[in-house]
C-alpha cells in the first residue's frame, strides 16, 4: 500500500511537469519570405507607399472636414457682415447643401481609395515573412474596417451638423 501512495505522488509530480511543458511557449520559429531579395525590395517599397498613402488620404479627410466647417463659419460671417435678406439667405443655404452634398461624396471617395490602399497591404502581407504576418495580425482587418467606417460616420455627421447650424444661423439673420 506505501508503494502505490509514492506511485501516486510521482505520477502527481509528473502531471505537474507535464502542466508546466504545455504552459511554456513554443519558441517562435521565423519563416523568411520566399521572395528573392530583388522583389523583396520592390514589395517593400509598395508596401511604404500604400502606408504613406494611407496616411496622406486620411490626413486630406480631416483637412477637407476642417476647410468645410471654416467655410460654414465663412458663410455665416459673410450673411451677418452684409446683412443678408432672405432671398440672399436662401442661395447661402442652397450653396451650403449643395457644398454638404459634395463634401460628403468626397469623404466617400477618400474611403475608397483607403480601401484600395488597405488591399494592396494585405496583399503584399501574404508574401512577407510569418513574424511581419503576426505582428499585422495584432489588429484585425474587421476591427480596423469598422474603425475606418465609423470615422467616416463621425465626419459625416459632423459636416451635416455644420451645414443645420449655418441654415439656422442664416434664418436667424435673414429673419425669415
Amino acid at each position: 500500500m506505501a508503494l502505490k501512495g509514492k506511485d501516486k505522488g510521482k505520477d502527481r509530480a509528473r502531471d505537474k511537469d507535464k502542466d508546466r511543458e504545455e504552459e511554456e511557449p513554443e519558441p517562435f520559429e521565423v519563416v523568411a519570405s520566399e521572395l528573392d531579395e530583388m522583389t523583396h525590395a520592390e514589395v517593400r517599397m509598395l508596401y511604404q507607399e500604400s502606408t504613406e498613402t494611407m496616411r496622406f488620404v486620411k490626413n486630406h479627410q480631416w483637412k477637407t472636414v476642417g476647410a468645410t466647417l471654416i467655410t460654414y463659419l465663412g458663410i455665416i460671417f459673410v450673411a451677418g457682415f452684409v446683412k443678408a435678406d432672405a432671398d440672399f439667405a436662401n442661395k447661402l443655404m442652397a450653396i451650403t447643401i449643395l457644398m454638404t452634398c459634395a463634401v460628403i461624396f468626397v469623404l466617400i471617395v477618400y474611403q475608397f481609395w483607403m480601401h484600395n490602399e488597405m488591399a494592396k497591404i494585405n496583399r503584399i502581407g501574404a508574401d512577407m515573412s510569418n513574424l511581419f504576418s503576426e505582428i499585422r495580425a495584432v489588429k484585425s482587418t474587421r476591427e480596423g474596417n469598422v474603425h475606418r467606417y465609423l470615422l467616416l460616420v463621425f465626419m459625416s455627421i459632423v459636416v451635416v451638423l455644420g451645414a443645420i447650424v449655418v441654415n439656422l444661423a442664416l434664418d436667424r439673420i435673414s429673419g425669415a
